[in-house]
């Protein structure tokens, strides 16, 4: 990426205690927003997120750190990265904390930018002190293949995810929904209204090719020394399922952060409970 020297600015404000910012990385302008005091948390949303896919939990986390929710290149706010990879997710990562002065940082990674946050930890533990999974996959999903097909797999994104009548038929067999508020809104139709196509569909190219780059005898003996707590619900399926049988061998210092009251992904459904459940098992004074 070119080098350019910006200065962060504060582009505006959606309360007290959420600010919207802006920071220059590179060519890049990387929208995020943070909230509440304490030791760094930095959360890594996934394919289809935002800076707001946090946004249920913040509060309660904000009480005990400084919260940083950063939207990818082509997401939310932030400019688009032609061609990225992977490595160059992890890279916008560690120029954002280096940037904004971060240390001993709790890493949170959701979805696959729980994959992202694994390769940080791999290539720079010096800037963590425990790293979050949630909803990770075990690398690529097979069943979204088709995605990846040109001119194809941006009308079938379309026409599935961001097409209603579509989505209601993909929620009524997928947990994909809120079950547990009032107007029982699917969370992640907002999520993919949000996303750019080209954003989503550059996000899988790119887990894709680094799965076929990484090989298995890579994932197998994948091993950093951060602490891990891993978050996982009541039902999964696919690679978050092959990923939960693994996650063991993957790291060493691991605990598990059972919610069973959530189906597939508890930041969005239960985010009450993941937050109590998570900061109990952090240690955190209160609970």
């Amino acid at each position: 990426m070119r080098q350019k020297k910006k200065k962060e600015i504060v582009c505006s404000t959606t309360g007290k205690n959420d600010e919207l910012r802006t920071i220059d990385i590179d060519d890049l302008t990387i929208s995020y927003k943070i909230s509440g005091s304490g030791p760094p948390l930095v959360f890594f949303h996934g394919w289809i997120g935002h800076e707001d896919t946090f946004g249920l939990c913040h509060e309660g986390f904000g009480r005990h750190f400084t919260v940083y929710r950063l939207a990818w290149p082509g997401y939310g706010g932030s400019t688009p990265m032609p061609g990225f990879s992977i490595e160059d997710f992890v890279e916008v990562g560690r120029k954002f904390m280096e940037k904004l002065g971060l240390k001993d940082v709790t890493l949170m990674g959701n979805c696959l930018g729980g994959n992202v946050a694994m390769e940080f930890a791999e290539r720079h533990p010096e800037y963590l002190s425990k790293m979050i999974l949630i909803e990770t996959h075990a690398y690529f999903p097979n069943y979204l293949y088709p995605l990846l097909t040109p001119g194809l797999g941006a009308f079938i994104y379309w026409f599935v995810f961001k097409n209603m009548t579509m989505f209601n038929v993909l929620n009524s067999f997928m947990p994909l929904q809120k079950k547990d508020i009032s107007d029982d809104f699917p969370y992640t139709w907002e999520g993919f209204e949000r996303t750019r196509i080209r954003s989503a569909l550059s996000f899988l190219r790119a887990v894709y090719k680094f799965s076929k780059k990484i090989g298995v005898l890579y994932v197998d003996n994948y091993k950093v020394d951060v602490p891990i707590l891993y978050v996982e619900g009541g039902k999964t399926f696919g690679p978050v399922g092959l990923f939960s049988q693994k996650v063991r061998m993957y790291f060493d210092n691991t605990e598990i952060v059972s919610l069973p009251e959530a189906e597939l992904n508890p930041v969005g459904e239960i985010p009450e409970l993941f937050k109590e459940r998570v900061l109990k098992m952090m240690g955190v004074d209160g609970y």
